[in-house]
């Protein structure tokens, strides 16, 4: 199972649709445009700055962690599975809303323990609970803000919305500190900076050639696989959503 990680806006959702197709793996994604009842709560979430997030932010992080076991239940069944979201970046975001006075003491506790203990419940699947490869998108801050910007989404709209800039500030600053303590599985680091899987074929090739040759190191994939994959990067460009 493969976890992608990043900031909002890193490209979690891009990389994962890329590695899916190039692996031929299954792939989980957030959807958030799909899922109603997430939709509606994360356009309350939005609405009003730190007073919302107060209002809604327990309750909308408990609605993605039952969203995320509902997937991670199929994921852990089905080998290289990847994730755009998952049990570990949903604490990460609950975390920050904790440590900002945004969930408090006592809906924080319930959340941790729920999410403990979605996590027991798949340790003894095939594939273990937890991920063979996390693979986080560090992205500078002001690129993540043209990255969400570029998305189109109204409720994250820092023109209309200007005080969300330190919140994405603060989500970002989360994650970096969230990949230097990470220690549940092995992790590689593609800088957003750098590589533009988003535009780049080339880059797209680069990108998914780190990736599926630290599975080859991992086990998770045999290097006769990943050599056909490097001669169909070499053969000509990969698409955005190949």
């Amino acid at each position: 199972m493969i976890y992608i990680l990043g900031s909002i806006g890193a490209g979690k959702t891009s990389l994962t649709k890329v590695l899916s197709a190039d692996m031929e793996a299954p792939a989980y994604y957030e959807d958030v445009e799909g899922n109603g009842m997430i939709a509606n709560m994360l356009q309350k979430f939005y609405g009003a700055g730190a007073d919302s997030r107060k209002r809604t932010g327990a309750m909308l992080q408990i609605a993605f962690l039952t969203f995320r076991y509902q997937q991670l239940k199929k994921a852990v069944t089905q080998e290289n599975a990847i994730m755009d979201s998952s049990l570990e970046s949903d604490f990460v975001m609950a975390s920050q809303l904790h440590k900002h006075g945004e969930i408090d003491d006592i809906d924080y506790n319930v959340y941790v323990t729920l999410s403990q203990e979605m996590q027991s419940n798949v340790n003894g699947s095939p594939w273990n609970g937890l991920p063979d490869l996390a693979v986080y998108l560090k992205i500078d801050p002001d690129h993540e803000l043209d990255e969400i910007q570029s998305r189109g989404r109204d409720m994250e709209d820092i023109r209309q919305k200007p005080e969300l800039v330190a919140y994405y500030q603060r989500v970002n600053a989360a994650y970096q500190d969230w990949a230097k303590g990470y220690t549940r599985s092995s992790m590689i680091t593609i800088d957003r900076d750098r590589y533009d899987f988003m535009h780049s074929a080339a880059d797209r090739a680069t990108v998914l050639d780190q990736i599926e040759s630290k599975l080859v190191d991992l086990g998770k994939l045999s290097p006769q696989t990943f050599e056909a994959l490097q001669a169909k990067h070499a053969a000509g460009p990969i698409s955005k959503f190949a």
